[in-house]
């Protein structure tokens, strides 16, 4: 089942919630995601540096994570390699982990 993810839940104002731990490792896991999707924006697919961390049948699977914006949602997709485990993260665009160049005018 894929996660549904929109980061400004995880927000307070422009910075990152105050969260418990393992919510905590979770914005740690999609901000990663974010990242290298906006730092390799304009690429069809790269490869997050967040690996897994699904837990199939009590083993955790730590397979590469590939990511990709989809330009007509600009939405960021995400899945491993290994497992499947997928999801998609939307309204990222201009928070902290948005890597893409401006060019100011």
């Amino acid at each position: 089942m894929a996660m549904i993810t929109n980061i400004q839940h995880f927000m307070d104002g422009d910075k990152a919630a105050d969260l418990p731990a393992e919510a905590q490792d979770l914005v740690n896991f999609l901000t990663a995601i974010i990242e290298a999707a906006t730092l390799a924006y304009d690429k069809p697919m790269t490869v997050s540096t967040a690996g897994c961390k699904n837990d199939i049948n009590g083993q955790t699977c730590f397979g590469n994570i590939e990511v990709w914006v989809d330009f007509d949602t600009n939405h960021i997709g995400w899945e491993c390699v290994e497992c499947g485990d997928d999801g998609v993260i939307t309204d990222w665009e201009y928070t902290l982990w948005d890597k893409r160049s401006y060019t100011k005018h």
